[in-house]
């Protein structure tokens, strides 16, 4: 009788991958930065942060880390597009309003 009931097994388990997780956490971090301007970079970072957060168990601390950076970045890129849109739409029509009144007591 052997020691060893069952053969040994020579052939493990490669190891898991984390690419989308990192990637997901350098998209998050480059859209914070300001290249989140692009809208692509945040939108890249929360699609592979929701893919490495379903598919690698193992990193999902990364990929988490990711999405809330690419969330916030694209919340406040938003933001910020509509500030400078609400400047552009309302902004003239003020200033065309004081300039007629100024021109009235001329």
């Amino acid at each position: 009788m052997s020691y060893y009931p069952y053969p040994p097994n020579y052939y493990q388990r490669p190891p898991e991958s984390n690419g989308l997780s990192v990637a997901s956490l350098v998209l998050g971090i480059l859209s914070m930065l300001g290249f989140g301007i692009l809208i692509l970079v945040p939108l890249a970072g929360i699609i592979t942060g929701h893919l490495g957060y379903r598919r690698e168990p193992a990193s999902r601390g990364l990929s988490l880390a990711g999405l809330i950076c690419s969330w916030a970045a694209l919340a406040l890129w938003l933001l910020v597009i509509a500030f400078f849109a609400w400047l552009i739409y309302f902004v003239p029509e003020s200033f065309n309003d004081y300039y007629y009144e100024d021109l009235s007591y001329a």
